[in-house]
């Protein structure tokens, strides 16, 4: 693998394949946070479970239903998307 290259594979929304990883951050039945060659990455859905891992190779494979991947410049970025995605959860109870 190049170390500038990154590869995603999604088959059916419920299994994705990710090349590229450089750490996993955090991770939940609802949330996995990762560091990547292309900055953050934030998979969102339900029953998500990390079904491989080798951050040698620098890859991951995540299982469950995805709902979003969406990638963020820093940490910084993460942190205020957690925040807000938080706060509106809590208006909207």
């Amino acid at each position: 693998m190049s170390e500038k290259g990154q590869k995603l594979i999604l088959d059916d929304r419920k299994q994705l394949s990710i090349s590229g990883i450089n750490n996993v951050d955090s991770f939940g039945e609802q949330q996995i946070i990762l560091s990547s060659v292309f900055g953050g990455m934030d998979i969102l859905g339900s029953g998500l479970k990390i079904s491989g891992l080798d951050l040698t190779a620098g890859s991951i494979l995540i299982t469950g239903e995805i709902e979003s991947i969406s990638y963020c410049r820093s940490r910084e970025e993460k942190s205020m998307r957690r925040k807000s995605r938080n706060a509106l959860a809590r208006l909207l109870k």
